[in-house]
């Protein structure tokens, strides 16, 4: 059987955690922002639309909690996989309708995203990472060593996604910007 290195795996976990711990936290801090990128994506009957909203940071955050706890660990990384799976499909449902200038809601306000294949694109390589995280541990013990480890890597794991988040909510300015530059001054 295909096994992971257990510090890989909880670098992973400790890492997706934070992602969806925050992502579950921004989305309560403005409920009603994300409520509202919720129903501009017309897939939830607009009655259904105030459970749903709750239900999505609630699940984040227990998918979150459940990805440090041993005993949950398999569950909440099969519940953070389904949830990629339903927001993968309702971006690229809006895609293939051309509704692509709505907020992915992602992390609310404070980073705007419209619809794109990179959010497709984020999303699988998040699923990639719950599905390796679900891989059974090799049989060894986590050294002091494998404590710094994963802690560094998981920072630096969540600052490459905040990076990269950042640069995918920017790129339709940072386009304009480079189509400005180079039309030709009018003399």
């Amino acid at each position: 059987m295909l096994t992971i290195d257990p510090a890989i795996s909880w670098t992973l976990s400790l890492a997706l955690a934070l992602v969806f711990g925050a992502s579950a936290t921004i989305k309560f801090a403005d409920f009603s922002e994300f409520r509202g990128a919720l129903e501009n994506y017309r897939m939830v009957p607009e009655d259904l639309s105030l459970a749903v909203a709750a239900i999505v940071p609630i699940s984040e955050l227990g998918g979150a909690i459940g990805l440090l706890v041993a005993r949950f660990h398999a569950a909440a990384a099969m519940l953070l996989i389904f949830l990629l799976a339903i927001f993968t499909a309702a971006i690229a449902i809006n895609m293939m309708r051309g509704r692509l200038y709505i907020d992915c809601g992602c992390f609310g306000p404070m980073l705007r995203q419209p619809l794109s294949k990179w959010l497709l694109v984020r999303n699988g390589v998040l699923i990639l990472l719950c599905v390796l995280a679900l891989m059974p541990n090799d049989a060894r013990a986590i050294t002091a060593l494998d404590v710094v480890t994963i802690t560094l890597g998981a920072s630096t794991l969540v600052i490459l996604y905040g990076a990269a988040n950042y640069l995918l909510a920017n790129l339709p300015a940072s386009n304009r910007m480079k189509r400005l530059a180079m039309e030709p001054a009018d003399a």
